[in-house]
């Protein structure tokens, strides 16, 4: 046996183990977040109508709340789980730093004022100002708002709160006044990091919610 045949069997080895380890790695992860995010839904939210995984325990899930608590009238919960169990493709989406994510979809009982907030450096942010949303107000933690339709900066202050919180999870947020009125991504790995539970996050972005509609 040649060096390059034993170095073909030494990879192909390597990435079985780590297929498995990560698959393992990720399911004890996609379970425990699961259940996280269930009780903090249920203290800050309402009850969860509807809850699924994505695939299996190792890909993400759907929680669904079908009757909301106010400001919420629905709200729904995705997270996605990295792909851990392969490697070449695990390391491309570090590289983009793709994370364990959260996207957080709520139709809220009143219509918010339209707005949009991504980090200043983030593509995000460059693709709403390439469509044309050019009042743009800066935020904190390195986060600007580009104001939509009528909205005002005073419309801001309770997301400004909001986000000196959160704004080192936060990814990006969008208000609409169409449903889902909020869509909201968050990096699970730092808002988890902050050893609290789910519900104090539900709980502030209630808030900022019904502040926003007064």
């Amino acid at each position: 046996m040649n060096s390059g045949q034993m170095l073909v069997i030494a990879l192909s080895v390597l990435l079985a183990l780590w297929y498995f380890g990560g698959m393992l790695v990720n399911r004890k992860r996609g379970i425990a977040t699961y259940y996280w995010l269930r009780e903090g839904l249920r203290d800050a939210v309402g009850e969860v109508t509807e809850g699924r995984w994505i695939g299996s325990a190792a890909s993400g899930a759907r929680l669904t709340v079908g009757d909301a608590r106010s400001p919420f009238r629905r709200v729904e919960a995705v997270f996605l789980l990295e792909a851990r169990e392969i490697l070449p493709w695990w390391l491309f989406q570090r590289l983009r730093g793709r994370r364990d994510q959260m996207i957080l979809k709520a139709s809220l009982r009143s219509v918010p004022a339209p707005l949009d907030a991504a980090r200043a450096e983030s593509a995000v942010l460059r693709q709403m100002q390439a469509e044309g949303r050019p009042r743009a107000v800066e935020g904190p933690a390195g986060f600007v708002f580009l104001l939509r339709g009528r909205a005002a900066e005073a419309d801001l202050r309770p997301w400004k709160a909001f986000l000196e919180r959160y704004g080192d999870a936060v990814v990006s947020l969008s208000l609409s006044r169409r449903q889902p009125h909020l869509v909201l991504r968050v990096s699970l790995p730092l808002l988890q990091a902050r050893e609290e539970p789910a519900a104090a996050f539900f709980a502030a972005l209630g808030a900022a919610c019904g502040a926003a509609e007064g």
